[in-house]
């Protein structure tokens, strides 16, 4: 199964790039799985400034079991609505890192080698951060989560960069540079399936 991952900070347009992602392949005849943000399933801990421990693993882990459920129904692309590595950002932001915390972002950032590409994605000034009854709608604390990503993906995103499409939330509602960036994902994708085309026809030399 490949996997797409869609990261970054909340209103940045990740889940209408997820639902626009998930119907541009379909039309392809793509078996697409579209997974959610874990958070909005009903998440039984505390969520945005007030998570706390439980509210991270509790993520981390509905994102793992969610992506291998994709894969073990024989779904031939996921289209992941964050990755298993964003809930360590919104954790971190506001507590201290601990021992446990921080071994599971050592597990989150092996997996990141898991998703074929992944997007990461910022706001623009010229889209508003609206209330979805979900996500905060401080600017403050947006721009807070923004800093802490950029953070991680410094620190951490080094294996992957190769794979890593950075867009904005123009690229994701402007009409003409959405087809672009769209584009620009499905060429991305197929760079890796040449990868494993080559290495099936070396394998059976």
């Amino acid at each position: 199964m490949y996997k797409i991952g869609i990261m970054g900070v909340h209103g940045a347009g990740k889940t209408s790039l997820g639902y626009l992602l998930s119907a541009h392949f379909k039309m392809k005849g793509i078996n697409v799985k579209l997974i959610h943000e874990s958070v909005r399933e009903n998440c039984p801990f505390p969520i945005n400034a007030d998570a706390n421990q439980g509210t991270c693993l509790w993520n981390f882990h509905t994102q793992f079991r969610n992506e291998l459920d994709a894969e073990a129904q024989g779904y031939e692309l996921a289209i992941c609505d964050r990755t298993v590595v964003d809930t360590f950002v919104y954790y971190h932001a506001v507590n201290k890192e601990t021992n446990v915390t921080m071994a599971a972002v050592h597990q989150g950032v092996q997996w990141l080698k898991t998703y074929d590409v992944l997007i990461c994605t910022e706001p623009s000034t010229s889209v508003e951060l609206f209330d979805d009854g979900v996500r905060d709608t401080d600017i403050e604390y947006q721009n807070l989560i923004k800093s802490v990503f950029d953070d991680i993906l410094y620190r951490y995103a080094g294996d992957v960069a190769e794979r890593v499409i950075y867009a904005t939330s123009d690229d994701i509602f402007d009409e003409e540079r959405k087809e672009a960036l769209v584009a620009k994902i499905e060429l991305h994708l197929k760079k890796f399936l040449n990868k494993d085309a080559k290495k099936e026809e070396l394998s059976e030399v």
